[in-house]
This record gives structure tokens, C-alpha cells and sequence, in this order.
């Protein structure tokens, strides 16, 4: 198990003014708890910029946070690299979202599969060939229409099965998958996400699906948890299927809304819908979606509420009002 103890990690970025420049503070995530078995499907949920990104990041170790901890069963990150030995990239790996960038592309796909077998030593080096091959036909491929070709020669869909595969070189326990289908077609979404599901069961993997679509989530978080993070918090976290048919916090309910509807037999209900559509910053007090929230009181602007569970076994929300709001009418079911 994976575990997040008040995670926070913080940007500094200089602004450029007409007199001189000043450094503003982004905390990208903000004290985020976080428990992640083994086995668990977790879909993250969220706007652009709400540190959905970072936090996989963090979680596959390529950037450090700033504040907080990361365990492994119990043992701290930084213990599990020096007493075990083991580097980090073999216990979380990271599917990037933009198969475009994640590729050497003056490289043959072969090339990108050799290196991280034979550094980490998964095979022996006669092997190699053949445990390439199982890893692209893992996801669909045909290893004799792929192994000899530049990644430029491949398709998309082709590209992001890649980028799949190779993260398995190196037998991880966990996968990040970053918005791992945002950037290919609709058509081929569905396959890509059917093989991480399989993969990551057949393999008893834990997979941590950051999307900012809540009906990929729905499908990758199938029996599974939503965690809907707002401006480097969770602010809702749930069983998806009461996530889905419950949701309590206003900012889930405002992300509901807006997944398309059947035009002449739902309505939107326009109660949810937030103030205003852009992600504003967050001061020191208050809740942060409170000057986006409907149903937002001076309490919610000065006092940030804690994540606590408010219904049903581990349905915890960050909410000082947090109630079960439909986001849908049917209108078929009215009278």
C-alpha cells in the first residue's frame, strides 16, 4: 500500500513588471492524504490546474514535494531507496499524457524496450526479443508490424499502447496514468483503457487514472474510488458508484453537470452550476471554491473545511454544507 500523509508541494514563479519582478507562490498541492492499495483502481478528477499532474508526478517520483511523505507498506520513500536497494521507477511508473513527447523519435521502438530491460536486469539479455514482443502484443500490438519502426511511422492509438507497454518493462507495482487517453481518438479510447484495466488486474497493480473527464472516470473506476481535487485538494473521495449517484460536494456536483446530456429527455439542474467557469486562486482562509460556489456563506469564506466522512462507509467530503444534489432531471420520469 501506498500511503500520502499531508502532501504539499509549491511552485515559485517570478512576474515581470514594469519596475522590477516579484515571486508569486503556487501551491500545486496543498496537505493532500491519500491511501492506495495494491489492487485499488483510483480515478483523480478534476479542472486543468487543479495539481492533478504534479500529484502523479510526486507519486512516480520525478519531482520531490515540499512538504509531507510518501510510504511504501509502511516504510518511508526514502527508506525503500537506500536499505532495499530498489529504485523508485520499479515500484510507481508513470504513463505520460502526451505519447508524442514520451518517445525518442529518432530512436526504433526495439531500442526503447532494450534499455530499461537489460539496466534493471528483468531478462537475461537472449530474452530480451522475446519479452519485448509479450509486452506490445500485452496491449493489442503486433510486435512485427512495430519493432522495426520509428515512432513518427506509428499512429496515435499505436504511440499510447507504447508508451503502456514500456512502462511495464520494469514490473512495476503501481501505474499513473496522466489524462493517458486525452490526445487519442474517441474510437480508440475504450481499447486503450479495456487493456490498463486488464493489465493492471491480471498483474494486481494499483492504477491511479487522472483524468478531467468524469465518464472516463466512471469506466476506469468501476468497483473502484473517485477523488475529485480541486486547486491541490481532494475535496470528495468515494466508492464511484456513490460518487456518481450522491455526489455531495458542489464542485463534483458543478463536474457532473457538465458531462453532455440527452437533449429532450434531460434537463440540467442549474442549481449546481458554479458562479463562474474559471479556476480562481486561493487565499490563506476559506474554503477555495467558495467564490465559485452557489451555496457559499461567509463560513465558507472563512473557514476551510476539513475532509471528513459524511455518508456511507469512506464517502468523505470537504464541504461545511455538503448534501446529496441531483445534477440531472429525467424528464421521461416526470409526471
Amino acid at each position: 500500500m501506498i500511503a500520502v500523509k499531508q502532501l504539499s508541494k509549491t511552485f515559485t514563479a517570478k512576474k515581470k513588471g514594469g519596475s522590477g519582478s516579484s515571486a508569486q507562490t503556487v501551491r500545486a498541492v496543498d496537505a493532500l492524504d491519500l491511501t492506495w492499495e495494491k489492487d485499488e483502481f483510483i480515478a483523480v478528477v478534476g479542472e486543468s490546474g487543479c495539481g492533478k499532474s504534479t500529484l502523479g508526478r510526486i507519486l512516480a517520483g520525478l519531482i520531490p514535494p515540499s512538504q509531507g511523505s510518501i510510504e511504501l507498506d509502511n516504510v518511508p520513500m526514502s527508506q525503500v531507496l537506500s536499505q532495499r536497494g530498489r529504485p523508485w521507477s520499479r515500484v510507481v511508473q508513470l504513463i505520460p499524457q502526451d505519447p508524442y513527447a514520451a518517445i525518442n523519435p529518432v530512436r526504433k521502438i526495439r531500442s526503447l524496450f532494450r534499455d530499461p530491460l537489460l539496466y534493471h536486469h528483468r531478462v537475461a539479455k537472449s530474452q530480451v526479443d522475446l519479452r519485448i514482443e509479450e509486452l506490445l502484443a500485452m496491449v493489442g500490438l503486433d510486435p512485427k508490424n512495430v519493432l522495426d519502426k520509428y515512432p513518427h511511422q506509428l499512429s496515435g492509438g499505436q504511440r499510447q499502447r507504447v508508451v503502456v507497454a514500456r512502462a511495464m518493462t520494469v514490473d512495476p507495482g503501481y501505474l499513473v496514468a496522466d489524462e493517458a487517453v486525452s490526445m487519442v481518438d474517441v474510437s480508440l479510447r475504450i481499447g486503450i483503457m479495456d487493456h490498463l484495466k486488464k493489465i493492471s488486474t491480471e498483474r494486481q497493480l494499483g492504477l491511479l487514472f487522472i483524468t478531467h473527464d468524469f465518464r472516463v472516470a466512471r469506466y476506469i473506476a468501476q468497483n473502484g474510488t473517485i477523488a475529485v481535487m480541486y486547486l491541490g485538494r481532494v475535496v470528495e473521495q468515494g466508492p464511484s458508484e456513490e460518487i456518481l449517484g450522491h455526489p455531495m460536494h458542489p464542485y463534483t456536483q458543478a463536474l457532473l453537470s457538465a458531462v453532455p446530456i440527452l437533449e429532450g429527455r434531460e434537463e440540467r439542474v442549474n442549481d449546481v452550476v458554479p458562479l463562474r467557469y474559471e479556476v480562481s486562486a486561493h487565499g490563506e482562509r476559506g474554503c477555495a471554491f467558495a467564490s465559485r460556489c452557489p451555496f457559499a456563506d461567509q463560513t465558507c469564506r472563512e473557514t476551510s473545511p476539513p475532509l471528513t466522512i459524511v455518508q456511507a462507509p469512506d464517502h468523505s467530503v470537504a464541504c461545511h454544507y455538503a448534501e446529496s444534489r441531483s445534477v440531472v432531471i429525467d424528464r421521461s420520469q416526470i409526471s
